[in-house]
């Protein structure tokens, strides 16, 4: 496996499901998803690799690569990604997980407390439902998920455990990245003039200084040229990026063994993950080992993503997933199982649909139930 970070030139622009057409845009400007989503960087690395390896940028790159770099969107052939990952310093940062709140001060937002299931309710969701709910110790009504602050790996380490975390090493998404209006015009490349009445706007981002993007590559042969050094497309409107190597660990520190004691299990996504209703739902297994089951969840709504079909000139169709920072709270039938699988698998854990594009990388920590008798 290789690690990969993408330094952008200048600004960066990341489409979501919005359209984008003269008829239908909003008037306020088309806003860049940040961080992007999987496919915005497998695209982009599959493209550098196969530049420095023989392709000359123009039509499908030679039938002899699709061995290694897939044939098309959905085909990754020997790769597989796991990221996009926000990078501070070549340092990992993971979103804030939505079980964990905190309080808004003059410094900011301060974690405070972390949900977990409640006793099981009626409601307009079913008979039997465990909604998230804080300790009874801590019922304050002005606490807030941290959606717009990012957790270092030990401070994430310390929500696995079932911890708050200091608060020391929690960064502001306005220390990361800024967001920045911009206004285009459709040109006639028949003429080159601009076309009367096409203007558009759209709201690029503009990474802090020392923030990027990383990713981690496996099943690249060992014979092939890696892009490191190169100048790279990366998203829409024009962007580029410098591919550089990077060698992170972003391994995370997990409480296997309390999980195997108790037969319970929080997954906080690390990227997006694609799975269906019915599994976050509950009525489904995960799947994984060990008969691990959803009984309760901190979800934000769901994102519509989509893509770029080079092959058909056209866009890939949309796809609900849940955004990084989603919580499933989960218990397992045969948690020794569930363990061992993921010890034998270097304790990178990913679940749901389209693990090999980067989706579903998710880390692992424990949920106390207030259900549960202690002596």
């Amino acid at each position: 496996m290789i690690g990969v970070s993408l330094d952008p030139v200048d600004t960066l622009f990341f489409r979501d499901g919005t359209p984008f057409s003269a008829d239908s845009s909003p008037q306020d400007g088309v806003t860049s998803v940040f961080p992007p989503h999987p496919g915005s960087l497998t695209g982009a690395i599959r493209a550098a690799l196969a530049l420095c390896n023989g392709w000359n940028g123009r039509g499908l790159w030679p039938e002899e690569h699709n061995g290694v770099l897939g044939d098309g969107p959905d085909d990754l052939g020997m790769l597989s990604f796991d990221g996009p990952f926000l990078l501070r310093c070549g340092q990992p940062l993971f979103r804030a997980p939505r079980h964990l709140l905190g309080s808004i001060n003059h410094d900011g937002w301060t974690p405070r407390v972390l949900l977990r299931p409640g006793s099981a309710a009626a409601c307009d969701l079913g008979d039997a439902v465990r909604l998230p709910v804080p300790p009874t110790s801590d019922q304050r009504p002005d606490l807030k998920t941290g959606d717009d602050w990012w957790l270092t790996r030990t401070d994430m380490a310390d929500v696995l455990r079932g911890e708050i975390p200091s608060g020391t090493g929690i960064v502001s998404r306005h220390e990361l990245w800024s967001n920045e209006p911009r206004i285009g015009l459709a040109r006639d490349r028949n003429t080159r003039t601009a076309q009367e009445g096409m203007l558009y706007s759209t709201q690029h981002v503009r990474l802090a200084q020392g923030v990027s993007l990383g990713a981690q590559i496996a099943g690249l042969p060992d014979d092939w040229t890696h892009p490191f050094g190169r100048i790279v497309p990366l998203g829409g409107e024009g962007r580029f990026a410098e591919c550089q190597e990077w060698n992170a660990d972003v391994t995370l520190d997990m409480p296997l063994q309390e999980i195997e004691s108790h037969g319970r299990v929080t997954i906080i996504a690390l990227t997006p993950l694609d799975i269906e209703e019915a599994v976050y739902l509950g009525k489904h297994p995960l799947d994984v080992t060990g008969d691990v089951r959803i009984v309760s969840a901190c979800l934000d709504r769901p994102q519509r993503i989509g893509g770029w079909d080079s092959h058909a000139h056209r866009p890939l169709p949309l796809r609900s997933v849940l955004p990084p920072g989603s919580v499933l709270f989960c218990e397992t039938r045969e948690p020794g199982r569930f363990v061992d699988a993921i010890s034998s698998n270097d304790r990178l854990v990913r679940v749901g649909s389209r693990r090999q594009h980067g989706f579903g990388l998710v880390a692992l920590g424990i949920w106390s139930d207030p259900t549960e008798v202690t002596s």
